[in-house]
């Protein structure tokens, strides 16, 4: 089970009324600069948001997961 592949969660704080669509591309950007150069994003999924906290409203804690696979594309199902 060497190459398996790994679903990771993970938050992002964002300025309240910010589109999702410009959310995912964050929280996307945000994923791939936390894996490893072997590795790659196959998706991004967000699971909803809350006030951030000490925000007063202000700004929104997204949070997501995103599923981690080789470079190579060789992971086990």
């Amino acid at each position: 089970m060497g190459n398996a592949s790994e679903v990771r969660r993970d938050t992002v704080t964002v300025p309240a009324g910010m589109s999702p669509a410009d959310v995912k591309a964050l929280a996307e950007r945000k994923a791939q600069s936390q894996v490893s150069s072997g590795e790659r994003i196959s998706f991004v999924h967000l699971h909803g948001s809350r006030p951030a906290p000490g925000s007063s409203g202000a700004e929104l804690e997204w949070r997501y997961s995103y599923h981690v696979i080789p470079s190579d594309g060789t992971a086990e199902e």
